[in-house]
């Protein structure tokens, strides 16, 4: 009798869900993420949502059980051979949460010498689509249970974080339709509040500006201004 292949909790997941590698004439964004499933879930929606009108097709680079932020740069820059110097047709992204890691600076480092786009969050991605319903204020300390407590009290995240449900699919990705510039404000502006008083959402972070000090913020937004879905 035959043994049934248990899987490989290490294994890479799948680059991307849905349509074919790769749609003729797009802009192609490999965006390599640290969670297994609320961002590629996020992302799977955005390609659903605004992949045909703005014409980009986003590939998820995900592995099961997460990825450290080093990992995440690493898995982006496994796609560096197909970026041409000055064309942006072809973009590679890493997004990454504090939570409680200890190579964020060394992962920006890596990203900033490989030409990898970072979305760095603190506490966590979750700040992203609580962004959409609510401003957001006040240090976090690295912990998502605020960020939570405050996300289950909108319109279909009843439940989140709860059992591990942390899915962005659905009905969840159809309450935050519609909100998405708002999302960006709001996002701006924590920028515009960065502690080190030299950040702008229109300059950037300032070369000295210590990531680990950006409580709370995400920079999930630019990438939605690169496929268009949004304005600068």
């Amino acid at each position: 009798m035959s043994r049934r292949r248990r899987t490989d909790p290490h294994a890479e997941r799948p680059i991307h869900r849905g349509p074919g590698r790769r749609w003729r004439g797009n802009r192609v964004f490999y965006v390599a993420v640290e969670g297994e499933s609320t961002e590629p879930d996020y992302l799977a929606a955005l390609n659903h949502e605004f992949g045909s009108d703005h014409q980009f097709l986003i590939h998820p680079l995900y592995k099961r059980n997460g990825m450290s932020p080093r990992r995440v740069v690493s898995r982006a820059l496994d796609h560096r051979d197909e970026v041409d110097v000055g064309d942006d047709r072809v973009q590679l992204w890493a997004l990454f949460d504090r939570d409680q890691h200890h190579d964020i600076p060394q992962a920006m480092r890596d990203a900033r010498a490989g030409g990898v786009r970072v979305a760095f969050s603190h506490p966590s991605f979750d700040l992203w689509p609580l962004l959409h319903f609510t401003d957001v204020s006040g240090r976090q300390g690295g912990s998502s249970r605020v960020v939570h407590q405050k996300l289950r009290q909108c319109h279909g995240f009843e439940g989140f974080g709860s059992r591990d449900d942390k899915s962005v699919g659905g009905r969840r990705a159809e309450a935050l339709g519609g909100k998405h510039t708002d999302a960006v404000k709001r996002a701006k502006r924590l920028v515009d509040d960065c502690p080190t008083e030299a950040c702008s959402a229109t300059d950037g972070h300032a070369d000295h500006c210590d990531p680990i000090r950006r409580d709370p913020s995400t920079d999930v937004w630019r990438l939605l201004v690169e496929l268009g879905v949004v304005e600068s």
